[in-house]
């Protein structure tokens, strides 16, 4: 009788294949592996994502360099001229204006700008620093309910939404002197070049009303 345990063959297609059972069992788990990879991989940034979307230039918050144009009226759209702007004038409604395109920046309704000239030695020192000539610039939209502000008071240097009543000195940072308003207009800094009002800076507040986006 010998000694020798005969083993009962593979059920399995081991011996079919000639494969250890082993090397079976690994490329099983790699198939089972590789969505999980290709999963991860297009999560990566950049793997597969869509290019970014250039911003829309008409859209973009004024920048430094800008000019300004007309926002309405029978200048609608043409540039506006530091010459045009007397103290005592009603306040020049403007968009800014990209000047190596020509692009007006129309695209956001809180883009929209006012400017008036009032007497230098009248601004404060907050306000003094970001204006030409007596020319300060603020948001052109009431920061209570977001109606544009289009009328000078009689001091040459406030002025008054005709909605609300509310009233704003340009002269002092753009401070609320009468309600229903509570927050000052945004100021934005400006420049005289070559005789075209000019953007030097960014906004410096919250713009349009709390409802406002």
């Amino acid at each position: 009788m010998s000694d020798e345990t005969t083993q009962a063959p593979c059920p399995c297609e081991c011996a079919a294949t000639g494969w250890p059972r082993r090397d079976i069992l690994t490329a099983a788990i790699a198939l089972l592996m590789a969505p999980t990879a290709t999963v991860l991989a297009a999560g990566e940034p950049g793997a597969g994502a869509p290019p970014a979307r250039a911003p829309n230039p008409k859209a973009l918050r004024p920048q430094p360099g800008d000019r300004f144009a007309y926002l309405s009226g029978e200048n609608k759209d043409k540039p506006v001229m530091a010459a045009d702007i007397k103290i005592g004038d009603p306040p020049r409604l403007a968009y800014p204006v990209d000047p190596a395109t020509e692009t007006i920046r129309s695209g956001s309704r809180v883009n929209q700008v006012l400017l008036i000239r009032t007497d230098p030695s009248a601004l404060t020192p907050a306000t003094a620093p970001r204006a030409a000539e007596g020319i300060v610039a603020y948001s052109a939209i009431c920061t209570h309910n977001g109606c544009p502000i289009t009328l000078l008071d009689g001091d040459n240097r406030s002025v008054v939404c005709t909605c609300h009543g509310s009233r704003f000195d340009l002269a002092d940072n753009g401070a609320v002197l009468t309600g229903p308003a509570t927050r000052r207009l945004a100021g934005l800094p400006v420049a005289v070049a070559d005789g075209f009002v000019t953007v030097a800076g960014a906004f410096t507040g919250a713009l349009g009303a709390a409802t406002s986006q």
